[in-house]
């Protein structure tokens, strides 16, 4: 089991060990940003059918690498990296290190619309598409359109069984 403990995990930037750099690549579909142009085109899968990664133990595709990879620790259970603070365990160091911004109580990711805050800018985005008509998701197979891409995935499953 690995531990990554943050001292005083006030600092984000401690916490990502890197310096952040400007999202100038901007994706048209849903208004994600990018470092890099290579990191937006590989993103733009999300809104594609194309899933050219399959898991071999259970035949799931995704549409990129990494999110296969992850996929592939559900078979085996792993979470090799636990919280300092509340002991949860996680798969993925990346996973951890965003969650133990929790514990720091720190909220910088607010809403422009309600002033609501957030610890992480994901679960901000989320919230930000309650205040939009913007219905980026659509489904390959009747066309329905969805907010968020879990609502899409939740339609997939209950309505198509995919």
């Amino acid at each position: 089991m690995v531990t990554i403990s943050s001292s005083s995990a006030s600092d984000e930037q401690q916490l990502n060990g890197r310096q952040k750099r400007a999202k100038n690549h901007k994706c048209q579909q849903c208004d994600r940003s990018f470092n890099r142009p290579f990191d937006l085109k590989r993103h733009q899968l999300v809104h594609t059918d194309i899933k050219a990664h399959k898991c071999p133990t259970c035949s799931k595709s995704f549409g990129q690498k990494s999110a296969l990879k992850t996929h592939q620790l559900v078979h085996t259970g792993i979470r090799a990296y636990q919280c300092p603070t509340c002991s949860k365990a996680f798969k993925e160091k990346g996973s951890l290190k965003k969650h133990q911004l929790i514990h720091t109580g720190i909220k910088k990711h607010k809403c422009t619309i309600c002033s609501k805050t957030f610890t992480q800018k994901g679960n901000l985005t989320k919230h930000q598409a309650a205040h939009s008509d913007s219905q980026p998701f659509q489904c390959f197979i009747c066309e329905k359109t969805f907010k968020l891409k879990q609502q899409l995935r939740k339609h997939l499953q209950k309505v198509h069984h995919q």
